[in-house]
């Protein structure tokens, strides 16, 4: 498991220097990804993660290794205040363990991982937007 963070992204990226609000992710509103149940238990989240990827490149790993350690750390609830009485969820949502795509991107003399993750939550204070909805034909009655 590695200790990581998400970058935060705001809004209107284009003037990130006089925005004021931030969120940790975006949600895709493309119908393109082959994932079960996407739209309806399932939704892409465009997410920046805040690692230091060239270490554990050097010893190793892959960029998908790294991702998939992350989102394990991402997926382990906080530890709750009140003891064991409240069971506490992830902060984010439950991300698959698996990224469904990854890549290095270099900006601005900075390196870091963007990700496309599944997650199962459809709307999120943490990121932009909300998942789109699939629609579903019903079936004509008798």
């Amino acid at each position: 498991m590695i200790k990581c963070k998400l970058m935060p992204l705001y809004e209107g990226s284009a003037n990130s220097l006089r925005a004021s609000k931030s969120r940790y992710g975006l949600y895709s509103n493309s119908f393109h990804w082959s994932v079960d149940g996407f739209g309806r238990k399932n939704w892409a989240v465009i997410v920046n993660f805040d690692v230091d990827h060239e270490k554990y490149l050097q010893e190793g790993k892959t960029i998908e290794e790294i991702v998939e350690e992350c989102i394990e750390y991402l997926n382990t609830p906080p530890k709750s205040k009140y003891g064991k009485i409240r069971k506490r969820k992830p902060l984010y949502g439950a991300f698959h363990e698996i990224p469904h795509k990854v890549k290095l991107i270099e900006k601005k003399n900075k390196k870091y991982i963007q990700a496309l993750l599944i997650v199962n939550k459809k709307k999120s204070r943490h990121f932009w937007g909300e998942g789109p909805v699939a629609k579903t034909r019903k079936k004509k009655k008798r």
